[in-house]
């Protein structure tokens, strides 16, 4: 029994110096190899403290948003090592494989299930340089997609073209407004905006101003674009505007000025805001 005891000692200490030499170690500038596929190879390269700095080009946070179906430009170039040259440059885009290059031109084209934040997808990209030592550093960034066109709709925004007509009357005074609301309040990035809407509407009536709004989260409307309009019969309305910083908004609204006999219809099937990146 005495030995057992002895023997439970023993290794206890042995444990807590083997703890203790390892927290020592972790402490010291060590070199740590990680496996990187670069010139479509297997290659060992170092990771530590004094690693080259990777750095993508207007991108300051984790987490971009994009729109579909535009063209990602992403450079490199700015990236530095303190101590050597960078020889290397490799991008990995979700499990596509590796793009080498100071430069990226990433196609989005994704397919999108909804419009709401959690049914947006995330593109995974990772980039990684190597400097003249075999020295690595890396940064990982998430792409989320949104739709480059939201339909509008009785129910609010969508990203589905819904057939159907809404009637509504035109107030001369004060003008007519109408709210079309996302499921949740979504960053929208700097773009160009334009609004399409097919109006039906009678002879007598006369539409002089149509403006495009977008809504905060408090709900304030920030003025995007506004045309002036003469419709007799039938016409798409078209306005452009466009967001100019980073934009969180629930929605959008339309105010349209002028007056009517009758009430005009809006053909749904036919009436969207399309959003594209400024060039």
């Amino acid at each position: 029994m005495e030995r057992r005891i002895y023997i439970i000692l023993g290794l206890s200490i042995l444990l807590i110096l083997s703890t203790d030499i390892l927290v020592f170690y972790s402490l010291l500038d060590i070199s740590v190899t990680k496996s990187i596929a670069l010139n479509g190879l297997k290659e060992n390269v170092a990771m530590h403290r004094d690693a080259p700095v990777p750095v993508i080009d207007g991108i300051d946070t984790d987490i971009i948003n994009v729109y579909n179906h535009c063209t990602l430009h992403l450079d490199a170039s700015r990236s530095y090592s303190r101590n050597g040259n960078i020889i290397k440059f490799a991008w990995q885009v979700n499990d596509d494989g590796f793009f080498h290059g100071k430069t990226l031109d990433l196609k989005i084209d994704e397919k999108i299930g909804g419009n709401s934040v959690d049914e947006l997808p995330v593109i995974y990209v990772m980039l990684t340089v190597v400097d003249e030592r075999g020295i690595a550093g890396a940064r990982e960034i998430l792409i989320r997609v949104l739709p480059d066109r939201f339909y509008l709709s009785k129910g609010g925004l969508s990203i589905k073209r819904e057939n159907d007509v809404e009637r509504i009357s035109l107030r001369p005074l004060s003008g007519t407004t109408l709210t079309y609301m996302l499921p949740e309040s979504m960053d929208f990035p700097p773009c160009r905006i334009k609004l399409n809407m097919d109006i039906r509407k009678g002879i007598i009536s006369k539409i002089f101003r149509v403006e495009l709004y977008g809504l905060t989260e408090d709900g304030d409307p920030v003025k995007i674009g506004e045309k002036k309009y003469f419709l007799t019969d039938r016409g798409d309305i078209e306005v452009y505007g466009e967001i100019e910083k980073n934009s969180r908004l629930k929605g959008f609204q339309i105010r349209i000025r002028g007056f009517s006999l009758k009430k005009i219809e809006i053909d749904y099937s036919k009436s969207y805001i399309d959003f594209s990146p400024h060039a």
